[in-house]
């Protein structure tokens, strides 16, 4: 029996079990359908026994059909804030790729640092941190970044003195702080806008893209350092690259001749996209509604960077299905009472009611990291845990931001525990030179130093800003 059956048996079983259990205590008729559905659902995505896309489409109908909610509910993650923000941001990606505007940063930034192991995988860093405010998008980064890093692995191979592991200390490096400067940036991941999505509902407040800057940025970049320090030892490698490596990418530079008209105007698009992001909530414009606006002047006709074709071409259909259907599943989660039902039960079992406020968002923060083992994909994670934390904030007293933000850094930044777990990692692992067991070992330091570096957060830094 193949493992795709084995989910779908035992998501069938799951959901039946409670649907068809008697009267459960303190929940609704409502609630113990929802809850049904979202056991089954979990399990689907954890055994990946359906396309993900399918299952998170498949959410609507079925609250409908089990009369969960009305179809306007039910199509209610389908016309979040979040998804916008998200079909915006494959927009603004596909400018920058065409445009190869990020290719000439790229080696730029390369021809600065220099040609050892250690300057050219601190160049990578570089480029991902520029970049992670430049694309929303880490797949797409990391599809821009991989042919180029594939490129100096082959320039480089035989000249690693020590036989050391070049490649995979460039390509770890390029997945690893990929991720990890993405807890900062609300823009630069998908579970980012998701959770903020979340808070909104349960609140009625917005997370801006400063307050997430102030709230995630400074851990996220330490960790991006650390991750690095790391690498430098975990796939240690002593290149010997003669003087070449500088020459290589001037010239690589120099094929790419004067910066172009749509170079230029992509550059200046994204610069005011940044500012807006920074001060926008200064004069009333949200994160969405600028990547929107943004979206639509690069697809201007008079500034050439970007058509109809490369938008449709460039918007992963799956992305919004998975966050757009996984806010309906939440949303009904939270309506129907079953949310804040299954947080209590946590609640109790696990005894969360003798920890203070700090310690059970540090417990949290564990649970949630080391979670990453099980799943593939952060957005399907965080469709999972984002309802859940939420319940446990409301049942614990607690703002839900207190628990979902935490959250959110760990699920976006550091999904390095195994080689499924994001398709940045897999693409990197495709190439051979990293293999799959290189990221449990790497990743469980990771993941302790991350849970470390947060839960200090919880206790000194984030109470500094209130």
């Amino acid at each position: 029996m193949n493992k795709k059956l084995i989910g779908f048996l035992l998501a069938l079983l799951a959901g039946g079990g409670i649907l068809f259990l008697p009267e459960i205590q303190h929940l609704s008729g409502a609630g113990q359908r929802c809850l049904a559905v979202f056991a089954a659902i979990f399990l689907l995505y954890l055994f990946e026994s359906v396309h993900v896309a399918v299952i998170s489409l498949m959410i609507v109908p079925i609250l409908v059909l089990f009369q969960i909610a009305d179809i306007n509910t039910a199509l209610k993650g389908f016309s979040s804030t979040s998804t916008y923000l998200i079909i915006g941001s494959f927009v603004m990606a596909a400018a920058m790729l065409k445009s190869n505007l990020g290719d000439r940063i790229t080696y730029w930034v390369l021809v600065q640092v220099g040609t050892s192991t250690r300057r050219i995988s601190f160049g990578i860093l570089c480029v991902n941190l520029v970049m992670a405010f430049l694309i929303p998008s880490s797949t797409a980064r990391t599809a821009m970044l991989l042919p180029i890093c594939i490129k100096i692995i082959r320039l480089f191979q035989d000249k690693d003195v020590k036989s050391g592991r070049f490649g995979a200390n460039l390509l770890m490096t390029l997945c690893c702080t990929n991720s990890t400067i993405s807890a900062g940036i609300l823009t630069s991941t998908v579970t980012n806008p998701m959770a903020v999505q979340y808070i909104e509902a349960a609140t009625g407040q917005a997370v801006s893209f400063m307050k997430w800057l102030e709230w995630g940025f400074l851990p996220a970049f330490l960790m991006t350092i650390i991750c690095w320090l790391l690498i430098q030892v975990f796939f240690s490698s002593n290149i010997d690259g003669n003087g070449h490596g500088r020459e290589y990418f001037r010239a690589r530079l120099a094929e790419m001749g004067p910066v172009s008209s749509r170079e230029r105007n992509v550059f200046l698009v994204f610069a005011g996209t940044i500012l807006l992001w920074v001060f926008g909530d200064k004069v009333g414009l949200d994160s969405t509604t600028v990547c929107l606006l943004s979206a639509g002047v690069l697809c201007l006709p008079m500034l050439d960077c970007l058509d109809w074709d490369g938008c449709q071409k460039s918007i992963s259909l799956s992305v919004v299905f998975v966050c757009s259907g996984g806010i309906s599943l939440g949303a009904a989660m939270s309506h129907t009472g079953a949310a804040n039902w299954l947080a209590e039960s946590i609640f109790s079992v696990l005894q969360l009611s003798q920890y203070s406020p700090e310690a059970l968002i540090s417990v949290l923060i564990i649970i949630v990291q080391f979670m990453h083992v099980v799943f593939v994909g952060t957005a399907t994670m965080a469709n999972v845990f984002f309802p859940i934390l939420v319940g446990i904030a409301q049942v614990s007293n607690l703002d839900p931001a207190l628990t979902v933000l935490p959250a959110a850094f760990m699920i976006g930044g550091y999904p390095i525990l195994m080689f499924f777990n994001t398709t940045p990692n897999l693409l990197c692992c495709d190439t051979g030179e990293l293999k799959a067991r290189d990221f449990p070992l790497f990743g469980c330091v990771v993941s302790v130093v991350a849970c470390v570096v947060y839960i200090a957060c919880v206790y000194w830094y984030w109470p500094l800003l209130g």
